[in-house]
């Protein structure tokens, strides 16, 4: 059971990270920034692989430990983490000779919503 947990982890990892890339893409062209600096194609890719690897060990330990699947709490505790999460980008030092920094948060904001936006669309698919 754990190697489909890995699998659909693994996919929602990929397909979030190229998610996030193209948005990147978009993004950058369309606001003329370049944040290449602080968020570089490398770190979206690990990121999001990362974090979709996070999200199905989270769900592979809820289910071993209630001994049944549990999709509203893992579910909840996808949106909560995820909305939580939105808080570091404010947080960040930019450095004080980035151009535009206002526009860092709605560069990696929308990002932080693709692991969890891929794993409810893989895991019906692997689980």
């Amino acid at each position: 059971m754990f190697k489909r947990y890995f699998l659909a982890g693994i996919a929602a990892g990929i397909l979030s990270g190229l998610a996030a890339f193209f948005y990147d893409r978009i993004y950058t062209t369309a606001m003329e920034v370049n944040f290449t600096r602080l968020v570089s194609p490398a770190g979206i890719f690990s990121a999001s692989l990362f974090t979709g690897m996070l999200i199905a060990l989270c769900c592979f330990t809820i289910r071993a430990c209630f001994k049944k699947e549990m999709e509203i709490l893992t579910n909840i505790l996808i949106a909560g983490i995820t909305l939580l999460s939105m808080i570091i980008p404010f947080m960040v030092s930019l450095p004080l000779d980035m151009e535009r920094p206002e526009l860092f948060p709605g560069l990696v904001i929308p990002m932080q919503l693709f692991p969890a936006l891929m794993w409810l669309v893989i895991k019906p698919l692997f689980l």
